[in-house]
């Protein structure tokens, strides 16, 4: 797949000298949205259901019945008469706190374990320039996904986000895992619909054991993934884009690729 990373003068060079390619946490993302969907409260009567099971009842028993000398039955009893009521009123008293608390663990969990780099299926958005490449002064790397890490399958990695008026609603209790983990994959493939002219594509990787939740990843790349450098309208005078530009463009890494120079339409607003 083609997808196109943005970036600015600096941060988009240096990508191109150092064959690495920065993926972040998503506790770094501009968005305050992000990874936070609305979670359905459970009912009362679905909290009384699940404390009602075999599994609460033994573990009653065997925290406080054995140590005070119950036995199995007379804990049962116990744990219905009284621990029951006791644990849905406090259940139901910290309903919100927990749906709340539930929500940031999300985001949390998930940048303990991934990395992202955000791309887009599209090279020449105005607004793109303007946000993603410092006002036209950065660049654009078309990149195929096919042959960005050597060895590395992407595709099952890589998800299209989808734009929405509102969060995407998910439980807060689970029936099975399947159910969790497409719950999941919704909320991180789910955006507001106005970023929705940023036409965002996404590849997952494994976050390195090492890092901290919002530390990024640097991922070596096979330069021979960069299909094509599309340089900004302006020149970077700090950053020297187009003559640096030049040269990589004659490094031996990049002598397959198409290096190119954006510029305003005369007539439409486009580039």
């Amino acid at each position: 797949m083609r997808v196109y990373r943005y970036f600015d003068a600096k941060g988009g060079l240096a990508t191109l000298k150092s064959r690495q390619m920065r993926f972040a946490s998503p506790l770094s993302f501009n968005d305050p949205f992000e990874l936070t969907p609305r979670i359905i409260e459970p009912s009362d009567e679905l909290l009384e259901e699940r404390l009602r099971t075999d599994l609460w009842v033994n573990e009653f028993f065997e925290r406080c019945g054995r140590g005070r000398a119950l036995t199995e039955e007379e804990s049962r009893k116990e744990y219905f008469a009284n621990e029951l009521p006791r644990r849905l009123e406090k259940l139901r008293a910290s309903k919100a706190e927990k749906t709340e608390k539930l929500k940031w663990e999300l985001v949390g969990q998930f940048a303990e374990h991934y990395r992202l780099l955000c791309c887009s299926h599209t090279h020449d958005s105005i607004l793109m320039w303007s946000h993603y490449a410092f006002r036209h002064s950065g660049l654009v790397l078309e990149i195929e996904t096919d042959e960005m890490i050597p060895g590395v399958n992407l595709a099952p990695c890589i998800f299209d986000v989808h734009y929405r008026t509102s969060p995407p609603t998910v439980p807060a209790l689970y029936s099975n895992l399947e159910l969790f983990e497409k719950s999941l994959n919704l909320v991180f493939t789910t955006k507001a619909i106005e970023w929705s002219y940023e036409e965002e594509v996404r590849i997952q990787v494994p976050a390195p054991n090492h890092l901290k939740k919002d530390e990024p990843h640097d991922q070596e790349f096979d330069p021979k993934c960069i299909k094509r450098v599309i340089v900004g309208c302006y020149n970077d005078p700090s950053a020297k884009t187009y003559e640096t530009a030049d040269e990589l463009a004659e490094h031996s890494d990049y002598k397959h690729a198409l290096f190119q120079r954006a510029c305003l339409d005369l007539h439409d607003y486009k580039l």
